[in-house]
């Protein structure tokens, strides 16, 4: 303990050397404000905001953080019971067991919803790769799944029709950490999760989401039946990709949208003008709107209790 003391009087002399100062909640531990659940072979982190059913779970895409869609969890929390949560890897959950592929994620994700106690059934969203997610999710468990709404969702096919990009010249490099420091408007609770999103861990759960996403589209793609149930697809309305080759990529975007209609006949689209990849910065007023266009039909099809 005095060698402890003496290493941290050093540290903060060097600090002060150097024109940066030592402050006691550098060393205060930063309690999130939800819940820590252990599956057994791993915990995870998972937040509900509003007690109204049915639940809305929102799974976000690839390498993105929870944080960034608590604002919109937090206003659909008026209306209806809201979670987000941290995939194994990410934010305050461990790394999980198993190849990190959609299969694993949805199983993991049920048992969370068990071990935790958090009521059913549910409406499934699922921004980008979370979009997997949402629709295995609703295959998988019909039973517990009363709606879904995809935002600018992946698609199963995109590996193969958007193929030419790995084509491209001058291609940006994948990031895969965030080294810069976190953006001004932050708040301290986003500022935790950003570096977090840093580390070591949540970068190799992006590189083995990576690693997987072949395998995970195909699991997608064969899974079982989807469930007839209200279905909102929401999609970008800029051109974000190139036309490489002859081949308008976008257009392929816009068309695989599309097919994710016939998936239920309870399905509309939503082309969301001025909006880019990430709707929910964009135009989160659409997210919320649809969600809970979702939420209202399952409450009037459905038996739903709070």
């Amino acid at each position: 303990m005095h060698f402890y003391k003496q290493a941290i009087t050093l540290i903060a002399g060097l600090l002060i050397a150097t024109g940066n100062s030592i402050a006691d909640e550098d060393f205060m531990p930063f309690q999130p404000p939800g819940r820590f659940i252990n599956l057994g072979m791993h915990v995870m982190y998972i937040e509900c905001l509003g007690n109204k059913a049915p639940t809305v779970l929102i799974d976000v895409g690839l390498a993105d953080s929870s944080a960034n869609w608590y604002k919109v969890a937090k206003r659909l929390s008026k209306d209806v019971r809201t979670c987000v949560y941290d995939r194994a890897g990410y934010g305050w959950s461990d790394p999980g067991p198993g190849d990190r592929t959609t299969a694993q994620i949805v199983h993991e994700l049920n048992m969370l919803f068990e071990f935790a106690e958090i009521p059913g059934p549910y409406v499934m969203a699922g921004h980008s790769f979370g979009g997997f997610t949402a629709r295995y999710f609703a295959s998988m468990y019909p039973n517990k799944t009363v709606g879904v709404v995809l935002i600018d969702s992946s698609h199963p096919d995109q590996i193969y029709r958007l193929a030419e990009l790995d084509k491209a010249e001058n291609k940006p490099p994948l990031k895969v950490s965030r080294r810069e420091p976190p953006p001004g408007y932050m708040n301290e609770f986003e500022k935790r999760w950003y570096f977090l999103n840093s580390s070591r861990k949540a970068t190799f759960a992006q590189m083995n989401e990576l690693k997987g996403f072949k395998k995970s589209a195909e699991q997608v793609k064969y899974a079982k039946a989807f469930p007839d149930v209200p279905l909102a697809v929401l999609t970008r309305g800029k051109d974000l990709l190139p036309v490489i080759h002859g081949i308008n990529l976008e257009q392929e975007w816009r068309d695989m949208q599309k097919e994710l209609l016939k998936l239920s006949k309870k399905s509309w689209q939503i082309i969301v003008e001025g909006s880019g990849h990430n709707i929910y910065k964009d135009a989160p007023e659409a997210v919320i709107d649809n969600v809970l266009r979702v939420v209202e039909i399952a409450r009037n099809n459905y038996i739903i209790s709070d």
